[in-house]
Order: C-alpha cells, then structure tokens, then sequence
C-alpha cells in the first residue's frame, strides 16, 4: 500500500470514529433521558449499546494507531500527533484530515460532557434512593401516635391508647 493510500485510510477511520463518536453521544442523550425517566429496561438496553460502541470505537482506535505508525516509518521525525503526519506529508490533502480531526475532538469532548453528566444524574439518583431508605428503615415510631396524645394540667402528656414502636418495614397488621 502506497503512503497517499494509508493517508486516505486515516481519513476514512477519523471519519468512521467521528461516526461512532456521533452515535455515543445520541445514546447517552437516551440515556440521559431514560435516568430521568427511571426506566430499568430502556437503561439496560442502552448500557449493550453503549458495550458495542466501546468496541467499535476500539477496533478503529487500533486501525488508526497502525496506519499512524506505518506513515511514521516513512519520515525521520516521530508522528505522534494529525499535525506531525500533516507536516510529514505535504504533499497530501492535510487540510481533509486536519478539519475531520478537529471535528472527532469536538464529538469527544462532547460525549465526556455528557458522560460526565449521567453520571452525576446518577450519583444524584443514588444518594435520593439512600436517602429514602435510610428514612423508611430509621422509623421506628407509628407517626399516628401523635394524634392519641392527651395533655394534663401540668403541660405533660400521656397516650390515651397504648402502642409499642413499630418499624415500617415490619409493621404488623
């Protein structure tokens, strides 16, 4: 394969991750909204989706990382970034591969953002399902008790109906 050929395979795999990158970031907006929604089954389903995308963000992760190392055999300098490969070969269309370069980084900060942010949702989801536990398994007191409460001269009270402390969780009857 000639140099000008493995150039425009790495435009193609930018493109393709731009691609990937595009999808992840619808899916995370579903999942964004499915967090909100509390909906178990759309989040699992969208978790398998976002295990494939993983994958396919790899495989052409992999591509790129190869076809940046074949054009890095060519030059005496070592390519590590789009810019290094556009400066090594002038000659080729750089400007093309700098533009969907830029465009990938933009696709990836954003999906970092969001990820970032689902998170966060789901942090904030945890901590409210935590709170309510703690408060359903800390009571231990009928909060009917109050209404049985009758005062004496004195300002003291005294249940006029006699009840043990009951758990929510284990109430009887």
């Amino acid at each position: 394969m000639t140099f000008e050929k493995e150039f425009e395979a790495l435009v193609l795999i930018l493109s393709k991750l731009k691609q990937q990158y595009s999808f992840f970031k619808e899916t995370l907006i579903r999942q964004r909204a499915a967090i909100i929604a509390n909906d178990k089954t759309e989040l699992t389903e969208i978790l398998d989706k976002i295990e494939g995308i993983y994958e396919g963000i790899n495989l052409l992760e992999n591509r790129r990382i190869y076809n940046m190392d074949i054009l890095a055999q060519n030059t005496n300098s070592e390519i590590k970034t789009i810019r290094d490969i556009v400066k090594a070969f002038p000659e080729f269309d750089g400007k093309k591969l700098e533009d969907i370069a830029l465009e990938l980084k933009k696709e990836a900060q954003e999906v970092k953002d969001i990820s970032a942010s689902n998170a966060e949702l789901l942090e904030i989801s945890r901590s409210i399902i935590k709170e309510t536990l703690k408060t359903i398994m800390t009571q231990n007191v009928d909060p009917r008790d109050r209404a049985w409460r009758t005062y004496g001269n004195g300002g003291a009270y005294s249940r006029t109906v006699r009840r043990e402390p009951v758990h929510l969780v284990n109430r009887q009857g």
